[in-house]
């Protein structure tokens, strides 16, 4: 599907949902910037949307450090001329447990991708859209914000810290033709997500998970919760008093609370 974006930056491109959009923007026809820590996947990742016909270009950041992610996005913004649409995906579960000698590690480790750094990159971003007159910021969360999910509570405190501040930056943001969407995932079949030993229904393949996201962002969604069964689900959830809540975590995921949930990687943390 063409887009109607040409110009676009994608952090988190490396693996999973971010890897599936970019090769879906690249055969649209768009020119990309392509930001993650893997320089060998990114190579790879530019390779086979080059092979399709597409435009990319990299860009190998941690994330995580606010002085190199900051030259980064200023580098892509000059060669790029401006973007059209930003979207903020990086991020990762970790796993935190208890006792956990390493939680706080963990926890700033989250803190720092999840939160500040999709943040730092759509406040970037920000500044040249409403300059310019036009432009689109996306932050991918979760409808693990929607409440305190057990065994995830850095996890669940980054994405609904996110889902509040894209709601504010939309408001901010409208009168100067800037538009601002929340992408809210359940389930879907990542690497994040292969690691998981919860259970994980209206788990949904990466592929269609792509085309609904890219869909909601061409129609100019202010907000997408996806797979519907499981916004249904969280919805409902979020409605029940504590007390009913509170039991029916601890009746499903009572020991995964306490020992932890498998993130994106055991290698990135010492847990």
């Amino acid at each position: 599907m063409e887009s109607k974006y040409k110009k676009i930056l994608i952090t988190g491109a490396s693996s999973g949902i971010g890897r599936q959009m970019a090769l879906d923007y690249g055969r649209g026809g768009a020119s990309l910037w392509l930001l993650a820590r893997s320089e060998q996947k990114l190579h790879e990742l530019a390779e086979e949307i080059r092979s399709a016909g597409g435009q990319s270009h990299i860009l190998v950041c941690d994330a995580t450090l606010e002085p190199v992610l900051l030259g980064a996005l200023q580098f892509a913004q000059a060669s790029s001329g401006g973007f059209d649409l930003v979207i903020a995906n990086a991020g990762w579960g970790g796993k935190m447990k208890y006792p956990g000698e390493n939680n706080i590690i963990v926890l700033n480790q989250i803190v720092d991708l999840n939160l500040k750094a999709a943040t730092q990159t759509l406040e970037f971003f920000a500044k040249f859209m409403v300059e310019a007159g036009h432009g689109h910021l996306v932050g991918i969360t979760s409808v693990a914000g929607f409440r305190g999910l057990p065994g995830g509570a850095a996890y669940s405190a980054t994405k609904a810290g996110l889902i509040t501040y894209l709601e504010s930056l939309r408001f901010s943001l409208q009168s100067f033709g800037v538009k601002v969407t929340d992408i809210r995932p359940g389930f879907i079949r990542t690497p994040m997500t292969d690691q998981n030993k919860v259970p994980m229904p209206f788990l949904m393949d990466v592929e269609p998970a792509s085309a609904k996201i890219i869909r909601a962002i061409e129609r100019g969604r202010k907000r997408f919760s996806f797979p519907w069964q499981m916004a249904v689900f969280v919805h409902l959830l979020k409605a029940l008093p504590d007390f009913m809540y509170d039991w029916l975590a601890a009746k499903s995921f009572g020991d995964i609370a306490a020992s932890g949930r498998k993130g994106k990687s055991e290698a990135n943390t010492s847990n």
